[in-house]
């Protein structure tokens, strides 16, 4: 089970890939894909409605019809790393602002930062986010672990890196292109930058057990006649086998297995330009235009 990561090293700032809220306009539609297609726990609140589960954290995806941008949560180590971040967010001209008390009871967690990098994308950067109590019950046997990994545009990669290795201590792992890898814990990478004219999530990406599971998936999603985007296809960087498909408004997710550990001796790599080095089994991707290598440089 890929459980979620400690921090990469004492001095990290990150703790981990935490949730990930999205904006969408219909969601009982996409409360159906979640629970129906997914395979998630659909967690009863009364603040949000729309929670779901997909492992021991009390939730890891939101679907919210109040904000007209999606973000992502990330876990940061404690009040005075979260203020060095505030600090030097704002020092370096990053948009950052302190959640108000509604927003972080929302978020379920005890103090947040709202932050967007030089994109437009927005990160909470979150203390103490909730556990639950219960086992985690799947909605169908889909065989997901956890919440593994993002997707992000980057319209300004070279300053949206820096907001993620310089100042929240991300390490970049490998890149293919400028598709820039970046782990936040022992896992090769738990947020992916890729090029773009515009700001916004590529994919989001659920861990399952097995190389099967990705397998019977892809034929549980083809039987629901789900547009497949990309896949089954492996990563030559991380090692992980990948089905991307559609979700409801225009998302993608993901299902992965097998994303390989980081040792302490890594260094990043530098992929060539090519199909191959996005998936060494050849699929490629028609409808995603960050997916595909003619984007990638």
């Amino acid at each position: 089970m890929n459980s979620p990561g400690q921090p990469s090293s004492q001095t990290s700032s990150i703790i981990q890939l935490c949730y990930v809220r999205l904006a969408v306009a219909q969601p009982q539609a996409a409360a159906t894909f979640a629970t129906d297609i997914l395979g998630l726990e659909h967690v009863p609140n009364k603040l949000e409605p729309f929670l779901y589960r997909s492992d021991q954290r009390y939730h890891t995806l939101c679907l919210t019809t109040a904000t007209e941008k999606s973000s992502i949560g990330i876990e940061i180590a404690g009040e005075s790393a979260l203020d060095r971040v505030a600090e030097a967010l704002t020092s370096d001209g990053f948009s950052t602002r302190e959640a108000t008390e509604d927003e972080c009871g929302r978020r379920f967690v005890r103090r947040a930062l709202i932050a967007q990098d030089a994109s437009g994308n927005e990160i909470d950067l979150v203390l103490r986010p909730a556990q639950s109590g219960r086992r985690y019950f799947p909605s169908r046997d889909a065989g997901v672990t956890g919440l593994q990994s993002v997707g992000l545009r980057s319209r300004a990669m070279k300053d949206d890196l820096r907001l993620w290795t310089t100042i929240l201590d991300a390490k970049v792992t490998d890149r293919v292109g400028e598709v820039t890898y970046l782990g936040i814990d022992q896992k090769h990478h738990r947020v992916v930058l890729y090029p773009s004219d515009k700001a916004g999530l590529v994919y989001v990406s659920y861990g399952v057990e097995s190389m099967d599971a990705v397998m019977q998936n892809n034929y549980f999603v083809q039987e629901r006649q789900l547009k497949i985007v990309q896949g089954p296809g492996r990563e030559p960087t991380s090692g992980q086998i990948f089905l991307r498909f559609a979700g409801p408004e225009g998302y993608v997710f993901s299902y992965s297995y097998g994303l390989s550990d980081i040792g302490p001796h890594h260094r990043p790599r530098q992929f060539t330009l090519e199909a191959s080095s996005l998936c060494e089994w050849g699929s490629e991707c028609a409808d995603i235009a960050e997916l595909q290598p003619a984007r990638a440089g």
